[in-house]
């Protein structure tokens, strides 16, 4: 064994234990997806490729049913046998992280000079929030491996696996038409570095996303659900006070930007004094993967998710830009050396110190809708309908007391778009806005039982507090249930 290979195998050992931290230093699972996406694979198990999702009460849902993260259910099935099946979700989010994690490495192993594959796995922990995203059960952690795969199939032009890729992407996920973004991108890179132009790749991929519309089990709702979440969601993103939207649809800060993504900054600034410093001629798949890299920077200034979407594509976009130029054959002196590994030790204890901090909060806040989700379960009649404050709350709901239903789940726009005028006195009753919650929820919702967090809705819970036909039922410090009597 080489001390390159062995190098190697020790950063990969070192990458599966950080990922193993990270999803096992908090008891709870990441983000509140989590919740809902291991209880849906439950509901495939148990009743099938067709039902109604009643959960949903209020929402697009409820009659017109699409899994729009089919293939991601499947996948989640053999996690619901376990006796917790939370436990369940914890170890799958750990897999499909350690499986892109492996899957990048093959990636640069392909494009990337091998001096330099060591430094972008390392980049790969460097980023606690990026960590934090792809431990959290949710599709994207696939969608991002499959996403690799599906651009080095491009530029290979492996016409056979890139329909069967956009089979498998259409079924797991909505941002599938991304597939086609890329063909057409990689398309133009080769016209201008080849004077070629694959318009086959294009179709043959176009062909594949199309395929997985037809095939998807809730067609045709699924077309319905694709337009909902990925055509009117990003227009109301433009217009602010018509829908709430959840944190991913918008940009970080410049604080959060730089000590959550450190190594994107870096790469910056080394594709630029490497520009400037040297005559390179790069590769073609050095400026496909440029070309993919700097349109989701660009995006990332919109909005985060196109950062975590995106970020392992401008990793491999450094590493063949810094392989095509003779960067990593130049002798470094001591003083660059000892630069190299105080910037390292600072970048670990960043991204670190990010990953404590994530886990508390998670352990914090989940923590907190775990116990109401298990009270709900213990305490509240079957098949009631239960109101919450936060349109968001329901995925943790849905995952934690299945027995009862809520108004709407995974996206406000799928409430919005049933029933705008109910939408809104939805939000009115949730933000305090009603003179008479009570008449309204009992009358126009017709529910008994609710729950109201108290970070943005405390105006409720005064009045709530205020009007003696509630009852508050349970109470923490960050909300209540309660009761109408």
């Amino acid at each position: 064994m080489t001390k390159h290979t062995l190098l190697i195998a020790l950063i990969l050992i070192l990458g599966m234990a950080v990922i193993f931290l990270v999803q096992f230093s908090t008891p709870c699972l990441y983000d509140a997806d989590g919740y809902l996406h291991i209880r849906m694979a439950e509901f495939l198990r148990d009743f099938g490729l067709r039902y109604n999702f009643h959960w949903a009460r209020f929402s697009t849902f409820n009659g017109n049913f699409s899994d729009k993260d089919f293939l991601y259910h499947v996948a989640l099935i053999p996690f619901t046998f376990f006796k917790d099946i939370f436990l369940g979700a914890k170890v799958a989010a750990f897999m499909s992280a350690a499986a892109l994690f492996l899957g990048f490495y093959l990636i640069l192993r392909k494009y990337a000079d091998r001096k330099i594959i060591p430094f972008m796995l390392l980049g790969f922990l460097f980023s606690a929030n990026f960590l934090e995203t792809i431990n959290s059960p949710r599709p994207l952690t696939l969608v991002i491996l499959l996403n690799l795969w599906i651009i080095h199939l491009l530029i290979q032009r492996k016409y056979l696996w890139i329909f069967f890729a956009g089979i498998a992407y259409s079924l797991m996920h909505v941002t599938s038409p991304l597939a086609i973004c890329y063909a057409v991108i990689i398309e133009c890179v080769r016209r201008v570095d080849r004077k070629e132009f694959s318009l086959k790749n294009i179709f043959v991929v176009f062909s594949g996303v199309f395929a997985g519309f037809l095939i998807h089990p809730n067609f045709p709702n699924n077309f319905l659900v694709f337009y909902l979440n990925s055509i009117l969601v990003p227009i109301y993103t433009m217009k602010t006070g018509v829908l709430e939207l959840g944190a991913e649809f918008f940009p970080l800060n410049t604080r959060d930007y730089l000590l959550g993504y450190p190594v994107v900054i870096m790469a910056i600034i080394i594709m630029i004094r490497i520009a400037v410093s040297k005559v390179i001629k790069p590769r073609f798949e050095t400026k496909a993967f440029l070309a993919l890299g700097m349109v989701f920077l660009v995006l990332s200034f919109i909005s985060q998710r196109y950062l975590s979407h995106g970020y392992l594509i401008m990793l491999v976009a450094l590493a063949c830009y810094i392989s095509d130029s003779s960067f990593v054959n130049d002798n470094l002196k001591k003083a660059q050396v000892i630069f190299m590994t105080v910037l390292f030790l600072l970048l670990g204890l960043n991204s670190y110190s990010g990953i404590k901090y994530n886990a508390l909060v998670s352990k914090v806040i989940n923590g907190h809708y775990e116990a109401v989700g298990r009270w709900m379960e213990k305490n509240i009649p079957e098949k009631e309908l239960i109101f919450h404050a936060n349109w968001s709350d329901s995925q943790y709901f849905i995952g934690l007391n299945p027995k009862n239903d809520y108004f709407v789940t995974l996206d406000p726009v799928y409430m919005y778009n049933k029933n705008p005028e109910l939408y809104k006195i939805y939000r009115d009753v949730s933000f305090g806005k009603t003179m008479d919650p009570y008449a309204v929820l009992k009358d126009t919702f017709k529910v008994k039982y609710g729950y109201t967090g108290k970070n943005y809705f405390n105006g409720l819970v005064e009045q709530i507090r205020k009007d003696a036909r509630f009852t508050i039922l349970a109470e923490d410090q960050f909300g209540v249930i309660f009761k109408l009597i």
